[in-house]
C-alpha cells in the first residue's frame, strides 16, 4: 500500500469516526452539551492535542470523542483549582491516602510526609512555575492542569508501569523458593535504581521533577510491592485505590455522568465526584483499621498547586 493510499485510508477512518460521533450524539442531545459540541468542533479540526490517547481505557467512542472531552475537562480543572480550599483538600487527602498505604506496608510515613510537604511548598512559589513548565514539557506534558499532570502523567503512567514490570522483577516475585522479605527488598531496589537513572537526566537539580522523585523514593517501592506482592491488605487497598482513580476518570469522560453544558457545571460535577471517590478511599481505610486479623469487609488523588495548573488550556 502506498503512502498516499495509507493517508487516504486514515482520513476515511477519521471521517467515519466523526460521522459515527454525530450519529451517536444526535443534534437534539448535543443541544444539551454546548461545551462538548464546541470542543468536538475543535477536535475535528485537529486543534486539541494530548500526550497519550486514553480512548479505550476511558471507554470513549473514539479518539475525537476523547480529545473533545479532554478539552472540556482541562477547562473545568482550571475552575476547580482556583479555590484554595479545594487545593488544600486535595493535597491533604492525597497525602493521607498515600501515608496510609505506607503504614499498611509496616513502614513509617514520616519522611514521605516531609518531602510531600516540601513539594507542595515548592509549587506554591510562583517564581518556579516557568522552570516547571519547561521540565514537564521535556516529558511530553505540554498542558499544565490537574488532569495532564496528576491523573495522566503521574497516576495513569504509574499504573501502566506496574502492569508491565521488568522481567527481572517478575522472575523474582514469581520465584516461590525466595523468601518474601527478599522479594520485597528486590522490588524496592529496582524502584530506587530506576529513580537513580532518571535523576541523572534531570536538567534542573532542584526543580519540580527533583521534588517529585523525592516523593517517589518513598511511595513507589510500597506501591510496587502492593501491586506485585502477595495477597494482603496492602495489595487489596492498592487495587481499590487504582479502581477509584479509573472509575473517576471514566465518570468525568461520560456525558451521562457529568454535565458538559458549561465549564462551571462540569467543574461542579467533577468536584463532587472527587469528593465522593476521596470519601470512599478514606472510608475504606477507616474500616480497614478496625478490621480484625484475617477479617473481611465488603466495600462499595499527590497534587499540584492551583496556580501552576491554571495555565492556559490549549
Amino acid at each position: 500500500m502506498s503512502i498516499a493510499s495509507t493517508d487516504s485510508f486514515v482520513s476515511a477512518a477519521e471521517l467515519s469516526e466523526h460521522r459515527e460521533l454525530r450519529t451517536a450524539y444526535t443534534l437534539g442531545s448535543l443541544c444539551h452539551y454546548p461545551l462538548y459540541e464546541e470542543a468536538l468542533q475543535l477536535a475535528e479540526e485537529g486543534k486539541v492535542s494530548c500526550r497519550v490517547l486514553r480512548t479505550e481505557i476511558l471507554e470513549c467512542l473514539g479518539d475525537t470523542d476523547f480529545l473533545a472531552k479532554l478539552h472540556c475537562v482541562r477547562q473545568a480543572c482550571q475552575v476547580i483549582l482556583r479555590d484554595r480550599a479545594t487545593r488544600v483538600f486535595l493535597a491533604d487527602t492525597g497525602k493521607r491516602i498515600l501515608s496510609s498505604i505506607i503504614v499498611k506496608a509496616h513502614k513509617s510515613p514520616k519522611r514521605f510526609e516531609e518531602v510531600f510537604e516540601e513539594m507542595m511548598t515548592f509549587l506554591e512559589q510562583t517564581d518556579h512555575w516557568e522552570n516547571t513548565e519547561v521540565e514537564l514539557a521535556t516529558r511530553g506534558v505540554k498542558h499544565l492542569n490537574f488532569y495532564d499532570i496528576v491523573l495522566d502523567f503521574i497516576l495513569m503512567d504509574s499504573f501502566e508501569d506496574l502492569e508491565n514490570p521488568p522481567i527481572s522483577i517478575q522472575n523474582v516475585v514469581n520465584n516461590r523458593w525466595l523468601h518474601i522479605s527478599f522479594k520485597e527488598t528486590a522490588v524496592a531496589s529496582s524502584c530506587w535504581s530506576v529513580l537513580k537513572q532518571k535523576r541523572q537526566h534531570m536538567k534542573v537539580p532542584d526543580g519540580f521533577i527533583a521534588h517529585f522523585y523525592a516523593v517517589c523514593e518513598h511511595i513507589s517501592p510500597v506501591l510496587a510491592w502492593g501491586f506485585l506482592g502477595p495477597k494482603s491488605s496492602l495489595h487489596d487497598f492498592c487495587c481499590f485505590f487504582k479502581d477509584q482513580v479509573l472509575f473517576f476518570l471514566k465518570d468525568i469522560f461520560d456525558l451521562e455522568k457529568v454535565r458538559y453544558s458549561a465549564v462551571d457545571t462540569l467543574a461542579e460535577d467533577m468536584l463532587q465526584l472527587l469528593h465522593r471517590r476521596s470519601e470512599l478511599l478514606l472510608a475504606y481505610l477507616g474500616a480497614d483499621s478496625l478490621r480484625p486479623p484475617n477479617g473481611c469487609i465488603s466495600t462499595q488523588s499527590p497534587l499540584v498547586s492551583g496556580g501552576l495548573l491554571e495555565a492556559q488550556v490549549q
